[in-house]
């Protein structure tokens, strides 16, 4: 039998009007009223904090995994800046363990990569080309390259298949030149049922070749494009197409870097003037000798610029592996990577990844779950340190540049140039994370997770209205917090 106390009573009246209090302090701006404009069947995770007030004034499931997409690179930006001096270049060097007389290289040329996302064709045959400037004109030993940097896979686990040979998706290996993309010319204007005929301009040391035949129009809408890849960047153009009047243009990922580059300096080695009859060799290891010329990439904060503000997935991937290549003094895959740059954030920044999955560095993975208080967690941590990390600069202003630029929802004052995210985008995901200056002037950290919404079948750019209003009405409440 329990007697009735008053004392206990009114602690527990007290402790219960406080907790239900906290609840309601806890977020000052309600998405309810907003959750109905997302398209029918979408997820939403949604955290924003007042850096000024240090105060969380939204929170929707904040702490549910989601698909990050390209929001990742926030992640890889800041492990980026943590673990490599903002001096940090990529380096792709000529280097050779023989010796040079009466114009010959007596000895192996070596060509080092270490997985500069940014090198152009132009740049590796300036870089070949300083060989004739020392008077060589003839190698008498064999071509090897130096890819240690990295090893296994070029491409993170949970990549999509049918995305592969697209450019976006084009492997972020050791050698990395033009982006690893290049371009074909398909032209279909020729009898129904016969081949259309494909054009590859001669840059390109790859072999593509056609077996999508044309159709009438009445076919057409049953028809699709595709590409089966062989070995050795052998590209087969298969299904069918309709007739059309001038030729267009396709783009494809170079499937096998070391082919295709080894390929390019041969090429370019004949273009300069320099003769080479040996062997190309790629063994696994690094290789030592006397540097004969280097090409050194832009430094790292402009590479960061534009791998957040174009959302370039080669750059963030790079970065990524040469994060745990530098840290660990081995070659990296992207599980090493995973590690050793959880670990980095955790023990630097104070972002607890717990049971996340981090399987790239740009996001292209649908292996990748973390919650938006995780994010919010870096985003915060970037705010406090922006003196030293100079990260802000890099994020896509709003009505202003980068890949926010453009967004409708945001495009028009006064939102734009008071947000500045990275964006974040796959089939069926929405993202944004970064900051907003509200109408008082303080900022606000937050992160946007909206996951598996479709807008119909043939998702359409057109059909995204449900989602700019969304963004359009509930920012403008964020800002007016």
């Amino acid at each position: 039998m329990s007697m009735f106390s008053p004392r206990r009573y009114f602690s527990k009246t007290v402790l219960c009007l406080t907790l239900t209090a906290s609840v309601h302090s806890f977020a000052d701006v309600d998405l309810t009223p907003h959750l109905g404009n997302l398209p029918e069947g979408a997820n939403l995770a949604f955290i924003a904090k007042n850096l000024h007030q240090d105060k969380i004034v939204a929170d929707y499931h904040g702490q549910t995994f989601m698909l990050p997409a390209s929001t990742q690179k926030v992640f890889t930006a800041l492990a980026a800046k943590l673990a490599l001096a903002d001096s940090f270049q990529f380096q792709t060097a000529l280097l050779t363990n023989g010796d040079i007389q009466n114009g010959q290289l007596n000895g192996d040329l070596i060509v080092r990569f270490t997985g500069d996302p940014d090198l152009t064709s132009g740049q590796l045959f300036n870089l070949l080309s300083e060989l004739k400037k020392q008077n060589i004109s003839k190698i008498t030993g064999n071509l090897i390259l130096d890819t240690s940097v990295f090893t296994s896979h070029d491409r993170g686990l949970g990549w999509i298949w049918n995305d592969l040979t697209m450019c976006f998706n084009a492997p972020p290996a050791a050698i990395n030149v033009d982006h690893n993309c290049f371009y074909v010319n398909l032209n279909a204007d020729q009898p129904i049922g016969e081949f259309a005929k494909v054009d590859v301009p001669s840059a390109y040391p790859v072999q593509v070749f056609s077996s999508a035949y044309v159709v009438d129009k009445n076919d057409a809408p049953y028809c699709q494009l595709d590409v089966v890849v062989h070995d050795n960047n052998r590209y087969q153009i298969k299904g069918c197409l309709a007739r059309q009047n001038k030729p267009f243009g396709l783009s494809f990922s170079v499937q096998d870097p070391t082919n295709y580059g080894a390929n390019l300096i041969t090429t370019y080695l004949r273009r300069a003037g320099i003769e080479f009859n040996g062997k190309i060799q790629a063994p696994l290891g690094e290789q030592k000798g006397t540097i004969l010329a280097e090409h050194l990439s832009e430094p790292l904060q402009t590479l960061l610029k534009k791998m957040m503000k174009k959302s370039d997935n080669q750059i963030a991937d790079a970065l990524f592996r040469r994060v745990a290549n530098h840290l660990q003094n081995r070659p990296a895959t992207f599980q090493l990577s995973s590690f050793v740059v959880r670990n980095l954030l955790k023990t630097k920044a104070g972002v607890n990844f717990n049971n996340s999955v981090m399987a790239d560095g740009s996001g292209l993975s649908r292996h990748n779950q973390v919650s938006a208080e995780t994010m919010l967690k870096a985003l915060e941590y970037i705010a406090q340190n922006e003196t030293n990390l100079k990260l802000f600069e890099t994020f896509p202003i709003a009505g202003v540049d980068g890949t926010i630029s453009g967004r409708g929802s945001i495009s028009a004052e006064p939102l734009a140039k008071n947000i500045m995210a990275k964006t974040g985008s796959l089939k069926g995901v929405y993202n944004l994370a970064g900051f907003m200056k509200n109408a008082k002037g303080q900022r606000i950290a937050f992160v946007q997770f909206i996951n598996g919404y479709s807008t119909g079948e043939l998702e359409s750019k057109t059909k995204r209205a449900p989602l700019v209003n969304f963004e359009q009405q509930f920012y403008m409440a964020l800002y007016n917090e």
